[in-house]
């Protein structure tokens, strides 16, 4: 949610933290690990995202899917303790309870595919 709203409203995501805390408390630890770093990793998550995503640049993308993605390819990339099969599925899930019903095959085959480049340096 955090990770959407930053996106949609171009609001660096420690503002959106802050408010988040006015409002709900504090934030669960490794959450706050995945916004901050998808955050920092954001140009080169975009960069490889769109490698993959053969005629859908990430701008192009819905805000809700480019946000999973995102998160999905910084736990492949920077979450020792998370498999990439894990991080694709968990990106599976929420494409399927948060976005269109196109969008869990999409979010799945992009991630397969940026798992591939991964795999390959």
């Amino acid at each position: 949610m955090t990770l959407y709203q930053s996106d949609v409203n171009e609001e660096p995501v420690d503002a959106v933290v802050k408010r988040w805390r006015s409002y709900r408390g504090d934030f669960e630890e490794y959450a706050l690990r995945l916004v901050q770093g998808v955050e920092r990793e954001l140009d080169d998550l975009d960069r490889r995202l769109s490698e993959v995503s053969e005629g859908w640049p990430v701008y192009r993308m819905s805000a809700i899917d480019r946000t999973i993605l995102r998160i999905g390819l910084y736990e492949m990339l920077f979450v020792e303790d998370v498999p990439p099969e894990v991080a694709i599925k968990e990106a599976t899930e929420l494409a399927k309870g948060f976005s269109s019903e196109e969008s869990p095959v999409f979010v799945g085959g992009v991630l397969r595919g940026a798992g591939r480049l991964v795999e390959h340096g």
